[in-house]
């Protein structure tokens, strides 16, 4: 039954993250030419330096950093807990380097949101954090019980 709910859980998450990626119209404004940063750390403290100034409300500074940590957060969570070789770091973070470039490589082409190198860095991070969570020996204990019973 756990893996069955997390499944479902998992489906309805991809899809939605789709959505948001590649399809939300309000991602359509963007010009892909100059859309792209290959500067690691630029849009970074581009967004530092408007909070500094108060050029930009710190609501869409938030929204930007923070949403981009917690993206794939549930996407971490779920290939950790529904696929065993997820549970290992190396094969759990060449998958999502690929797949989080590939997402900022499908922007680019569709021209929908924008290619950045800080979202792959923001990304990764919000990745890296979930797994370090995972790997907290009450949760993880907590998992592999759940899927005993489940």
């Amino acid at each position: 039954m756990f893996t069955i709910l997390h499944s479902i859980a998992f489906l309805i998450y991809l899809i939605n993250l789709s959505y948001q990626l590649f399809l939300n119209p309000s991602l359509r404004h963007v010009n892909a030419i100059t859309s792209v940063n290959i500067s690691p750390l630029k849009t970074i403290f581009l967004y530092y330096n408007a909070y500094t100034r108060h050029t930009l409300p710190i609501k869409n500074i938030i929204l930007n950093m923070i949403g981009n940590v917690m993206l794939f957060m549930p996407f971490g969570y779920f290939m950790y807990v529904l696929f065993k070789p997820m549970r290992s770091f190396l094969p759990y973070l060449f998958f999502f380097l690929v797949m989080i470039i590939g997402v900022e490589c499908i922007q680019y082409i569709w021209k929908v949101g924008s290619a950045d190198i800080d979202d792959i860095i923001l990304n990764m991070s919000g990745i890296l954090i979930l797994y370090i969570i995972m790997k907290i020996p009450f949760i993880k204990k907590y998992f592999e019980y759940s899927q005993t019973i489940g």
